[in-house]
């Protein structure tokens, strides 16, 4: 029954399915007759946009079930053990300072010695307080020799006093400082290149006189004001003066400092003839000069920017010039205060004087070419700071644009005109050329301990002349070394260390009709000089001191044609006392 059932559903299936196609296909042939486009088939493809109504609000708020475990009680004990124990603690006692006994100072000073070659040296130091902040002043210094030098024709002897009296007042506002000073220095033209028939008396003597006075003001922009006026002359009537006024105001610029300083400096003088001995030779210039400096410091940062202005005008030459220099300098901390680098770039003006050549080298003649020298440039590097605790060091390359350097060069011999006392080739000339320097230095401090200090410097350069075949008289390398000592309380020691390079000078003639071109032809031999002292305190006023120099006993030439006296001894004592 069910298999007859069957057939009869299956039957009815397949005929159903028939006449559905049948149908189907006369409806696509009644549809193709009435078409008349051509089957195609497209493809419409849009991307999704979608919109705000799009979105739908979430109907239910979840709801976050919270179960709660109870803590749990934790008891902590432990295990005591009694120990023994032997150790019973010291009572405390205060440490006592010892007082060290205050040294009484003294306000006065005298120290005499005498030496080989009959060397003196004398000075004496007097202070003397008038009321408060009232205080007056004085020095009298005196340091000669006899010479002796082997194997010179002349005299050598040389002295040099001086005399000073210094009145100080101070009050809240200000400090002022006035002082007039007195030098006389004696030195003899020995330094002869050959051997002469001519009498010769071969002493120069300068004197000069000076008059100064500053004051220092705390409050207000004005800071400083400084007035100085010298007298310079020789024993062949000679005669300089040089008057100096200078003001400094200092103000602030957004918490940084501003300076400026104002001077006027006046220069006049004279030589009674040229070296030729033609006639008079005169000198003087006045300078103007502003030199307004802007310091900004940031951190371990410090900037320093500002210039230098200066206005010339020449009384002899007739002629007016202005200089404009840079003054530029920066640091930075790299490392706190060990490591410091510094750069910057500076110049100047130099106002050469009769005083200052022979301060430095007392052999001149008395017909000198004044003017003075500018530096337009000077660029520099370095850096400084602490290799230890103990150890400070500072290390520095530069190069400078020098116009007009001045240079001491000997004197020609005057073997066809009259002979007098400075033109047999025993004194030296001023000659000038510009000059490019370049120049690396290095300087070491070791502080040991409070009781041993000592500082090493070295230079090392390399000069470059325009005009003139070398730089005359200059050394390329040159060092120095100190040490302080202090052995006890009462015994003190004190060592000095110089080297200096070989340098260039000449030897020539006077020329008939033409004058030949002056070479070097004399090399000053590189030389080391050596120097002690010992000072030991007695009592608490009286104190003794040797002194000893050029320990090497090397009779080296300083200048050409002027070698130094040998070993040289001198002792002496001290007094220290109130008035």
């Amino acid at each position: 029954m069910n298999i007859t059932l069957n057939k009869y559903l299956c039957l009815v299936s397949v005929l159903m399915v028939m006449f559905q196609a049948d149908n189907l296909l006369a409806q696509n042939k009644q549809s193709r007759s009435q078409d008349t486009i051509d089957t195609q088939v497209v493809t419409i493809v849009k991307p999704y946009t979608p919109k705000i109504s799009d979105a739908f609000k979430l109907k239910q708020t979840p709801r976050i079930g919270r179960s709660e475990t109870p803590q749990k009680t934790v008891k902590y004990t432990i295990f005591s053990i009694p120990v023994a124990s032997t150790f019973t603690p010291a009572k405390g006692k205060s440490v006592g300072l010892d007082k060290l006994k205050k040294e009484k100072l003294f306000q006065n000073y005298v120290a005499l010695g005498y030496g080989n070659y009959g060397t003196i040296l004398g000075n004496l130091y007097l202070n003397q307080r008038l009321g408060r902040g009232e205080r007056i002043g004085g020095y009298i210094e005196h340091h000669s020799s006899q010479g002796g030098i082997y194997g010179l024709q002349l005299e050598d002897s040389f002295s040099n006093s001086s005399a000073q009296v210094n009145y100080v007042k101070s009050l809240k506002a200000f400090v002022w400082n006035t002082d007039i000073a007195f030098q006389r220095q004696a030195v003899n033209w020995y330094g002869l290149p050959f051997e002469t028939t001519f009498a010769i008396d071969s002493k120069q003597i300068y004197s000069t006189i000076e008059l100064g006075s500053d004051v220092q003001i705390t409050k207000g922009i004005l800071k400083t004001g400084e007035f100085h006026l010298r007298r310079f002359s020789d024993a062949y009537d000679s005669q300089e003066l040089q008057l100096k006024a200078e003001t400094i105001f200092k103000f602030d610029l957004l918490d940084s400092p501003i300076n400026s300083s104002v001077k006027v400096e006046y220069l006049k003088g004279s030589f009674a003839k040229n070296y030729n001995e033609l006639e008079v030779q005169n000198y003087g210039n006045i300078q103007f000069s502003i030199a307004p400096s802007y310091q900004y410091i940031q951190d371990d940062l410090n900037v320093l920017v500002g210039f230098k202005a200066y206005y010339l005008m020449d009384s002899e030459q007739n002629k007016n010039d202005f200089y404009i220099y840079p003054n530029v300098e920066a640091s930075y901390a790299v490392v706190n205060s060990i490591v410091v680098a510094y750069a910057g770039i500076k110049g100047d003006l130099y106002q050469n004087t009769y005083y200052d050549f022979a301060q430095i080298n007392p052999f001149v003649s008395p017909t000198l070419d004044i003017r003075p020298s500018s530096t337009p440039y000077k660029v520099f590097v370095g850096t400084k700071g602490k290799l230890s605790q103990t150890i400070g060091y500072d290390l520095k390359g530069s190069f400078t644009r020098e116009q007009n350097k001045a240079l001491f060069r000997t004197h020609s011999i005057q073997n066809l005109s009259v002979p007098n006392n400075y033109n047999q080739g025993n004194s030296f000339g001023v000659v000038y050329d510009d000059v490019d320097v370049f120049n690396v230095s290095g300087a070491l401090e070791i502080e040991m301990s409070q009781q041993l200090n000592v500082r090493l410097k070295g230079d090392l350069y390399k000069f470059t002349s325009d005009i003139e075949p070398t730089a005359w008289n200059l050394p390329e390398f040159e060092a120095s070394l100190f040490l302080d000592y202090q052995l006890s309380d009462k015994l003190a020691m004190a060592a000095n260390l110089f080297y200096w390079g070989s340098r260039q000078d000449t030897t020539n003639f006077e020329g008939q009709l033409i004058t030949a071109p002056i070479v070097p032809n004399v090399t000053l031999d590189a030389f080391l000089d050596a120097n002690f002292q010992i000072t030991y305190k007695i009592t608490n006023q009286f104190g003794a001191f040797i002194k000893a120099n050029n320990i090497a006993n090397n009779s080296y030439n300083r200048w050409n044609n002027y070698p130094v006296q040998g070993f040289q001894v001198l002792g002496g004592v001290s007094y220290k006392f109130d008035l």
